[in-house]
């Protein structure tokens, strides 16, 4: 289903492979080698433009949190049709001013996503062909011709052959020349390597999400703790999955190829992040604000929390103030629910009577552009009918 993934991925490699070998004349081996670090670098090179622009995106998009709290807070409880155009149009105002576009986060992660996918399955087709690797059948992959995959199953790095990875039968590994101490000897350094620019990269990112987190949201709470636990598990990734999985020894020198190049591209663009656009005290004092707000509402989640639980305890130390406690808990439950749910009806009562509101604002953005669709085709057919006139007389009357 993804099969046309591989078609950008199997060019690039291509067009290093015959620069490298058959234009510098390098060996076949190591212009498959260094065609792995080529892919890297032209499609990252590619994706950098547009990481520059997401950083500088969520950069300038924490700087006017403060200015966009002052706009919510001014039409707050506000949902009629008015308000809610006056506030889109200060919103867009401000992102105007300064330059955002709210969709610059997403272009990095389409460009990248798609060329992974085609990544893996070219490099696993090449290095796992039909037939085995005893009797493979010839047939080209993508771009990539019947014999320049075979050209690429004979490499070999420092004399590991690139299709082979540690959890290889033993049969296989004999017949490409090498052993599964060989292998493990080469990879391993590789996917440590790997595990290291991982924390790299996860420890800058867990250090600007921090700078600019916005406390005030739960769902960015909620994918700021993920991240955390992402953090800490993300660098085991290449260790347990290129020793345990069938990840060919290219898999393991594109895993630190494109680790070392993103630890390079994040620490660049954060010195330049933190130089030209610092950030205001404006937002370091509404920032500090929010944390606080949240950490005090986190500590009273957690008084209720010890407080029934210790009252559970008592009711089994002391039977006799059982009811007792178990009322307590109760209503201390009761009234909490009760806030809480009160507070979310508020606010759901609120963003619905919006919604609406933006519903019907977006019809009627979406009728006047059907009629003025339909004005501009009506105005270039009569444009493009022109009027009769008597030939003999030239002032066409």
């Amino acid at each position: 289903m993804l099969d046309f993934l591989i078609y950008p991925v199997s060019g690039v490699m291509k067009l290093w492979h015959l620069l490298l070998h058959n234009g510098l004349g390098l060996d076949d081996s190591l212009a498959w080698f260094i065609s792995l670090f080529g892919l890297v670098i032209t499609v990252r090179a590619i994706i950098a433009p547009f990481t520059w622009k997401m950083y500088k995106s969520g950069r300038l998009t924490a700087q006017i949190r403060p200015k966009r709290v002052a706009i919510a807070e001014e039409f707050k409880g506000r949902h009629d049709e008015d308000s809610i155009r006056e506030m889109q149009q200060k919103y867009k105002d401000l992102n105007k001013e300064y330059g955002i576009n709210p969709f610059a986060g997403c272009v990095p992660t389409l460009i990248q996503i798609p060329v992974i996918l085609g990544l893996y399955q070219v490099l696993l087709l090449m290095a796992r062909p039909e037939g085995g690797l005893e009797n493979p059948v010839p047939r080209s992959i993508g771009f990539l011709s019947a014999e320049e995959v075979q050209s690429f199953l004979q490499g070999r790095v420092f004399n590991v052959p690139l299709p082979a990875y540690v959890t290889m039968p033993a049969e296989q590994l004999t017949f490409l020349g090498t052993t599964r101490e060989d292998v493990l000897s080469f990879v391993l350094p590789l996917f440590i390597v790997a595990a290291v620019f991982t924390a790299f990269n996860m420890a800058l990112s867990t250090y600007r999400n921090i700078q600019t987190n916005d406390y005030a949201s739960n769902i960015s709470n909620g994918m700021f703790k993920a991240f955390l636990w992402l953090a800490v598990l993300a660098p085991l990734f290449p260790l347990v999955l290129g020793l345990t999985g069938p990840f060919p020894t290219a898999i393991a020198l594109y895993w630190v190829a494109n680790n070392l190049w993103t630890f390079g591209q994040t620490a660049i663009m954060h010195y330049i992040i933190e130089r030209n656009y610092p950030l205001t005290e404006e937002f370091k004092e509404h920032h500090a604000a929010q944390r606080a707000t949240y950490r005090e509402q986190q500590r009273k989640k957690r008084a209720f929390l010890w407080t029934r639980r210790k009252n559970r305890l008592m009711m089994i130390l002391t039977p006799h103030r059982a009811a007792e406690l178990h009322a307590q808990n109760a209503e201390m439950t009761r009234e909490r629910t009760e806030r809480i749910r009160a507070e979310k009806a508020t606010k759901k009562e609120i963003a619905t009577k919006r919604r609406a509101a933006e519903r019907k604002i977006n019809q009627q953005k979406m009728e006047e552009a059907r009629r003025r669709r339909q004005a501009r085709r009506a105005g270039d057919k009569s444009n493009g009918e022109q009027p009769e006139t008597d030939a003999t007389d030239p002032s066409g009357k």
